[in-house]
C-alpha cells in the first residue's frame, strides 16, 4: 500500500497535485491557448478594482548586469538562472499569483489579491533570495537588479491574449506611472527652493562643507520614500535638487567661497538606466568645480549592497563629482570594503536620536568602530538636538549634520571655524 498522509492521499498524488498548482500560476508563452486561458481566468477571479486588469501590483525583476557579465555565455545558462529565478518566485508568491518569463531577461509577476504593501515585501523577498542564489553560484552579489514597481494596469476587455499584448500593456501602464508622478512633482516645482545645512568636521572644529537640501510650503507633499511606487517622483527631486545646487556652487565659486557642497541623491535615480540617463544630464552641466567640490550622498543603500554593484554604477557619475558618501543602515560594518570607489564617507542617519539613551549611544559607537578604514571618514546626519550632536561626537563621528549643530542656511556658506 502506498504510504499516506493524514489526509488518506496518497504521497504521489500528493505531491503531484502540489506541482501542478504551481504550473497553473505560470504564463507560459510557449501554448498561446493556454497562456490566453489562465490569464483570462486570472482577471476575471481578481477584479479588485472596477477599472483595473489586476489588483494593481506588478513586480520586473530585471537580468541585464547578469547579461552583460556574461555576454556570449549568456544562452549557455540562461535556463539555469530562469529555473533559479522561477523556483524562487514560486516559494515567495501566493496561489492568487501569476507569473511569466517576458524574455530572456524579465520576469512579470502579477499580484492577485497582495496589497501594494504587501506585494512590495514580497517582491523584495524573491529579489534578495534570487541575489543569494546567483551570487552563490558564482555570478556575483549584483547579478540581478531588482526594482519593486506597483502600479495599476487598465482592464482590456479582452484581455492580452499574448506574452507580447501583455508586455505592451504593463510597459504602457508603467509609463504612465512614472508620468503621474513626475507630473505631481512638476506641478510643485515653482514652490520648491533650496537651503543649506553647515556640516561641523569634528576633529578640526571647522564647517568647510554644506548639505543642500529641497524645501517646500506644508502644503506640498514631498515624501516619497513611504510609497516610492516608481521612483520617478525621486528621481524627479534628485534632479531637481542636483540643477539648483549646481547654480549655487556656481555663485558661490563667482564669490570665492570654497567650501564643498554634499548633494542627496537617492540609490535608484542613479541606478535605474532610464533615471540615470537623465540625472547625468544635469551631471553634464555642472560648473567645472563639481568635480572637486561637489559630493553626493547616496540614500536607499542596502547594507549587502556588493563592492561590484557599487562600482558599475559611480563610474558613470565620477568624472563628474569630487566623490561620494553612502547612507547605510545602523547595523552597517563594510566600510572597509568599499576600496577603489571614490567612497568618501559612509554614514548613518540621526532621525528618531533626538534624545539618545544607552541603546542608541551604543549603535554610534558600533557604527563607528566597525566601520573603520583609512581613507573613509564616518558621517552623522540628521542630528535633531545638541544632545544628539553631542552623543554623535563623543562616539568619534568626523562629521555631523544637523539641527543640533546649526541651522539651515539660504545659500551656500564659506568655510568658517567653530
Amino acid at each position: 500500500m502506498a504510504e499516506k498522509f493524514k489526509s488518506g492521499i496518497p504521497r504521489e498524488t500528493r505531491e503531484k497535485s502540489y506541482l501542478q498548482s504551481f504550473d497553473r500560476q505560470k504564463l507560459d508563452s510557449s501554448d498561446p491557448a493556454d497562456f490566453a486561458s489562465k490569464l483570462l481566468s486570472f482577471v476575471r477571479q481578481n477584479k479588485v478594482a472596477a477599472d483595473a486588469l489586476i489588483a494593481g501590483n506588478v513586480q520586473m525583476l530585471g537580468f541585464e548586469a547578469l547579461r552583460e557579465r556574461f555576454g556570449e555565455q549568456w544562452e549557455g545558462i540562461k535556463d539555469k538562472v530562469h529555473l533559479l529565478t522561477e523556483t524562487t518566485i514560486k516559494k515567495h508568491i501566493s496561489s492568487d499569483d501569476v507569473y511569466c518569463l517576458m524574455n530572456d531577461d524579465q520576469f512579470i509577476v502579477l499580484f492577485g489579491k497582495a496589497t501594494k504593501a504587501a506585494a512590495g515585501v514580497t517582491a523584495n523577498l524573491i529579489g534578495k533570495e534570487v541575489n543569494e542564489k546567483l551570487s552563490g553560484a558564482g555570478a556575483g552579489g549584483d547579478a540581478v537588479s531588482v526594482k519593486p514597481m506597483v502600479f495599476e494596469v487598465p482592464r482590456a476587455d479582452p484581455p492580452p491574449k499574448t506574452i507580447e499584448g501583455l508586455g505592451a500593456t504593463v510597459e504602457e501602464a508603467q509609463r504612465a506611472a512614472e508620468k503621474a508622478e513626475e507630473a505631481r512633482i512638476e506641478a510643485a516645482r515653482e514652490k520648491l527652493g533650496i537651503r543649506f545645512w553647515p556640516v561641523a568636521n569634528m576633529r578640526k572644529r571647522l564647517v568647510s562643507c554644506y548639505q543642500a537640501e529641497i524645501t517646500a510650503p506644508e502644503e506640498v507633499d514631498l515624501d516619497v520614500d513611504e510609497d516610492p511606487g516608481t521612483g520617478a517622483a525621486a528621481a524627479a527631486l534628485d534632479r531637481f535638487l542636483l540643477q539648483k545646487a549646481g547654480v549655487a556652487l556656481t555663485d558661490a565659486t563667482s564669490q570665492g567661497l570654497k567650501a564643498f557642497m554634499i548633494v542627496p541623491v537617492h540609490f535608484d535615480t542613479i541606478a535605474i538606466k532610464s533615471f540615470r540617463a537623465r540625472y547625468l544630464d544635469i551631471c553634464k552641466i555642472l560648473p567645472q568645480v563639481a568635480d572637486r567640490k561637489l559630493v553626493l550622498l547616496i540614500n536607499g543603500l542596502e547594507d549587502g549592497v556588493p563592492q561590484a554593484r557599487l562600482h558599475g554604477v559611480f563610474t558613470y557619475l565620477s568624472p563628474y563629482v569630487s566623490g561620494f558618501i553612502g547612507q547605510f543602515g545602523r547595523e552597517f560594518r563594510r566600510a572597509d570594503k568599499l576600496g577603489g570607489l571614490k567612497m568618501m564617507a559612509v554614514a548613518m542617519d540621526g532621525t528618531g536620536m533626538d534624545h539618545p539613551g544607552a541603546p542608541e549611544i551604543s549603535a554610534m559607537k558600533e557604527f563607528v568602530a566597525g566601520n573603520k578604514s583609512t581613507h573613509i571618514r564616518r558621517y552623522f546626519v540628521n542630528a535633531g538636538t545638541f544632545d544628539c550632536a553631542t552623543m554623535a561626537r563623543r562616539a568619534r563621528f568626523d562629521y555631523v549634520q544637523g539641527i543640533g549643530v546649526a541651522p539651515a542656511m539660504p545659500v551656500h556658506g564659506r568655510v568658517f571655524n567653530i
